[in-house]
């Protein structure tokens, strides 16, 4: 059966801020997201044949909705490393990124997509949810028509047909984690173009303990806003991004503030 034209509504659990799509994105109509694949830990490592740029990204999600996310970018010699928490819908606080300024919300916006996107091929090969445990089940399937339109809070990709995904899933017990290896091509301006994909996916009960007594030393903390304003970077932040940080030493201290 064909996919209807694909733009993610909110995955359960996953932060607002990112993963929430732009509902006109170039008029598609949105299609629910699958209850069979709602994780909450999401290890994605994303390459292309014949480039040696990679993007490696960890997706951790708490009950709360609050978030850690790892990335290990490498593209035109640069090297970007650092670690991003989500808090509360209105703090992001990084660590690392020793580059420019602007990659924090670029790596967090490659996080989100391909995220995204792995859960939308897993929603397309495997509709049904998790397999069975037991050896690699391979997967196939092929779009013709409708393409791939997905977002983030500051920006959006599409993937056009025709498109296919192949490659094998496997579960080695119950309520381990899924993992992955999958090859998608889709077309981009008329040439077919292929990412490869591996990982591992899991709705897990505790994947990450952010605690009110976490120490803030050595983390930069920036308000998020509710409302788009624009920058060079795409970056959603408040008029007071550029004050001042809070002067808080916990995570506790930090949710406090309104």
């Amino acid at each position: 059966m064909l996919l209807h034209a694909i733009t993610l509504t909110l995955v359960r659990r996953l932060p607002i801020l990112v993963l929430v799509p732009a509902a006109a994105l170039a008029g598609a109509p949105l299609a629910p997201a699958s209850a069979a694949w709602a994780p909450n830990d999401i290890h994605v490592a994303q390459s292309e044949p014949g480039r040696p740029a990679s993007a490696s990204t960890h997706f951790e999600v708490a009950a709360n909705g609050d978030a850690r996310i790892a990335v290990d970018l490498r593209d035109d010699g640069t090297h970007t490393t650092g670690t991003i928490l989500l808090i509360g819908g209105r703090w992001i606080l990084t660590r690392g990124f020793a580059s420019k300024a602007g990659k924090e919300i670029e790596a967090l916006d490659v996080a989100a997509l391909n995220s995204q996107l792995v859960i939308v091929l897993f929603t397309a090969v495997l509709p049904g949810g998790r397999p069975a445990p037991g050896p690699p089940q391979h997967v196939r399937f092929a779009e013709k028509v409708k393409p791939i339109r997905i977002a983030t809070a500051s920006t959006s990709a599409e993937y056009h047909a025709p498109w296919t995904v192949t490659g094998s899933v496997t579960v080695l017990e119950a309520d381990a984690p899924a993992s992955y290896q999958l090859s998608f091509t889709y077309s981009e301006q008329g040439v077919a173009r292929t990412l490869d994909f591996a990982g591992s996916l899991a709705d897990a009960k505790s994947p990450v303990d952010l605690p009110d007594s976490m120490k803030l030393a050595g983390w930069k903390i920036r308000r998020l806003s509710t409302t788009p304003q624009s920058s060079p970077s795409g970056t959603q932040t408040d008029a007071g991004a550029h004050q001042s940080p809070p002067k808080v030493e916990t995570l506790g201290e930090l949710r406090a503030r309104e």
